[in-house]
């Protein structure tokens, strides 16, 4: 076989193994168990990875509230329990070494660790988790980052805006990004 047929004939078998990839992932997407979780985001820029924004999935618990029973802390994974609040959002309930552990512990059980820490000093001061599942950048395009930047700049100042992480977690127990809710307008990853 010549090397230019070979060279056609591989490209095409990586670009069909590369579109396999992405069909399974999206697959695997739409049928895992939706869950909206509390996040926290900022708005970097990288040259080489484009608009995106970066989350942080930190949950602040009610004043007085313990940290959740048997957290996996990092850098080790464990499993975590998520459970549905009041809210429609989803909130860490619990965790454990094994799947079983983190299922009797919530209605969810998904692969990460977590922590707890405290926000603010003295009286003020707030207890939050911090979930580390491998959901942590949401691309966009620059309109849209944009956009999102001047919401979360909004953030910052007196007026609050909603924003979570809404992940759908597979069979697997794999978390894996479906889209961000920011000031109550859901933007949804979009292959295609």
């Amino acid at each position: 076989m010549r090397l230019p047929i070979r060279i056609l004939a591989a490209a095409a078998l990586l670009a069909g193994l590369l579109i396999a990839l992405i069909l399974a992932e999206d697959r695997a997407r739409a049928q895992g168990e939706e869950a909206v979780l509390a996040m926290e985001a900022v708005d970097p820029r990288n040259l080489l990875t484009g608009h995106y924004v970066a989350i942080d999935l930190v949950h602040r618990l009610p004043a007085g509230e313990p940290c959740p029973a048997g957290l996996p802390q990092p850098p080790g994974r464990g499993w975590l329990a998520l459970s549905k609040a009041a809210d429609g959002r989803h909130i860490l309930s619990g965790g454990g070494a094994m799947r079983a552990e983190a299922q009797a512990a919530g209605d969810i059980a998904v692969r990460g660790s977590a922590h707890c820490f405290r926000l603010g000093d003295g009286a003020e001061a707030q207890t939050a988790v911090r979930l580390e599942i491998g959901v942590d950048r949401f691309h966009a395009d620059q309109a849209e980052a944009e956009r999102i930047e001047a919401l979360l700049r909004r953030r910052l100042g007196a007026e609050p805006v909603e924003a979570a992480a809404v992940v759908s977690v597979g069979r697997d127990g794999r978390a894996r990004l479906k889209g961000i809710v920011l000031d109550g307008r859901r933007l949804d990853l979009n292959w295609w």
